[in-house]
């Protein structure tokens, strides 16, 4: 039910947003995304395997960027993910999107 929730939020949020898809991943550099991804694979396994904590290897950038922003801006509640959004700037949102979804998703 909550991952309905969250893919009904992410639609409403990407065709209500004045943020268009292109303006998301504006910045975006995978190799800046690399470095920053250490603290989020402390939690979010890097071979992409969901135990409880949900997988974001392979996740669409848009969808990553957007769900970091809405952490960010505390449209999602989470208290960890909004306090790692709420440090995260528009381009390190974008480059971890790049980043990850270019990352093989779990099989």
């Amino acid at each position: 039910m909550q991952k309905i929730s969250i893919i009904i939020f992410l639609a409403a949020s990407l065709s209500a947003s004045s943020v268009g898809a292109e303006d998301l991943l504006a910045g975006a550099d995978i190799g800046y995304g690399e470095y920053l991804s250490g603290e989020c694979v402390t939690c979010h396994s890097q071979n992409g395997i969901n135990n409880g904590i949900p997988a974001i290897n392979g996740l669409d950038a848009e969808v990553f960027a957007t769900v970091m922003h809405a952490y960010k801006i505390g449209d999602l509640e989470h208290p960890v993910m909004q306090m790692v959004a709420g440090r995260l700037d528009h381009e390190q949102i974008a480059s971890l999107a790049v980043y990850f979804a270019g990352r093989p998703a779990a099989r």
